[in-house]
């Protein structure tokens, strides 16, 4: 059992991840084992590069923590045990893990969370995961402002070589003529 103190130092340590965190999404996480837990971590970790994290608190902690925050309107989500899932960083990353892992696994169910100050339900956690990432979009505009130049050389080097195959049938024609 916890002491005062510790709970004390639990609340001051979530109240600065939440108030930290651009997306915040609550999860049920009844029914996973420790091993489905590990999973989801690892796979958070995998494509977080640190700016994603996997919490288990004790709610009445987390309304706690949430106390005067914009987090608090998240208050009637946590009913039940409710895991908390941070993003410090990009949250489609995270609602794509979320959402995946919730196809795989039956027992993990996103109750919704709130995402750059907007309070999401499942469905619009869903309509995230379904966009491309930051990293997906630059490479797309990227590829946009590549193809006209890529377009113009291929264009101006056609036009060189037609250039010379014109000149060398005209020094063919005057050797012969």
């Amino acid at each position: 059992m916890r002491t005062r103190q510790q709970k004390t130092e639990e609340v001051e340590l979530l109240r600065k991840k939440l108030g930290d965190a651009s997306s915040v999404v609550l999860v049920d996480y009844r029914g996973l084992t420790v091993a489905d837990a590990n999973d989801l971590r690892n796979r958070l970790r995998a494509v977080g590069d640190g700016n994603i994290e996997y919490r288990v608190s004790k709610n009445t902690l987390v309304r706690l923590a949430s106390e005067g925050t914009k987090l608090e309107c998240l208050a009637e989500l946590m009913v039940g045990p409710t895991a908390l899932a941070l993003s410090y960083d990009e949250p489609s990353t995270l609602a794509k893990v979320l959402v995946d892992y919730a196809k795989v696994n039956e027992d993990f169910e996103i109750k919704g969370g709130l995402i750059e100050g907007q309070v999401v339900d499942l469905a619009s956690i869903q309509r995230l995961a379904a966009l491309p990432s930051k990293d997906e979009l630059r490479g797309m505009l990227a590829g946009m402002v590549q193809a006209p130049l890529r377009n113009l050389a291929g264009t101006i080097y056609a036009l060189l070589g037609n250039l010379r195959n014109a000149l060398e049938q005209h020094q063919k024609q005057l050797e012969t003529g």
